[in-house]
């Protein structure tokens, strides 16, 4: 039996192993099958939970926020943003009941293993806002630091002036960096630092640099974006479990 066209353009049609070649040619077939085998995956688990399922009324009511959102309130403009989307009403209805399975799914896979999970992440999840002055040699830097500590200049005058850095002029402030991301000497002493507290200097390569702690912004999962970030870690992880059993063969020539 010979197999439908994946497209047609113009008076041309495109088979499926023509498009697969194009998408091994262009360097986006792993990102097209991976994505395929994802699917795959979701739908199999899904058909198999019977505890997984979505209320009539709650996806009505989905329905309804959706257009209201879209300002699709009318049914004219409903339908022809349907055509413009090339999807049918059924098929819209299909991917929001879908989208509330998922989040079910994904709660069940990783409800029981976020704690501890997050706690072997934490350290990476931490995050601090640090201002620098960065100067070429120690004994500058030194001076710089009795400037601040004993004689009370301020560090955001003292970065303009003297760092070599392009955050000197926004008043030496880094922005918010990684803990985990610091060098070793440098992280523990943030670790045991106060807000405002100067540390350093400390050498990286051939400059030496000072830095004020502002703020340590410890990682928490009452913060929605850690928690929807550590949720999908999980949940993909979980993916590729169920697939270390399972032989994958691509037919790109068939």
């Amino acid at each position: 039996m010979e197999s439908k066209p994946l497209l047609t353009i113009g008076e041309e049609q495109l088979s499926w192993g023509q498009g697969l070649r194009y998408l091994q040619a262009s360097g986006k077939l792993q990102s097209f099958v991976t994505e395929i085998v994802r699917q795959y995956v979701i739908e199999k688990e899904l058909q198999s939970r019977e505890d997984i399922n979505v209320n009539p009324a709650v996806l009505q009511q989905a329905i309804i926020d959706f257009r209201l959102q879209r300002k699709l309130e009318d049914q004219q403009k409903f339908q022809e943003w349907l055509q413009q989307n090339r999807i049918n009403y059924n098929a819209l209805e299909s991917q929001i009941e879908n989208s509330f399975k998922l989040k079910q799914l994904k709660d069940s896979v990783t409800v029981e293993k976020i704690e501890t999970y997050f706690n072997e992440r934490k350290a990476g999840l931490d995050y601090v806002i640090l201002s620098r002055i960065v100067v070429g040699d120690q004994e500058l830097a030194d001076a710089l630091r009795r400037k601040i500590v004993e004689e009370g200049s301020r560090f955001e005058d003292l970065a303009k002036e003297y760092s070599v850095t392009n955050d000197k002029n926004f008043n030496g402030i880094m922005g918010a960096v990684s803990l985990s991301s610091l060098p070793e000497d440098l992280r523990n002493s943030v670790n045991t630092a106060n807000p405002g507290e100067i540390l350093g200097p400390f050498q990286t390569n051939k400059f030496w640099s000072l830095f004020r702690l502002e703020q340590l912004q410890g990682a928490s999962l009452d913060n929605p974006e850690i928690r929807k970030k550590l949720d999908g870690e999980l949940f993909e992880r979980w993916i590729s479990e169920k697939l270390q059993d399972n032989k994958i063969t691509l037919h790109v020539n068939d």
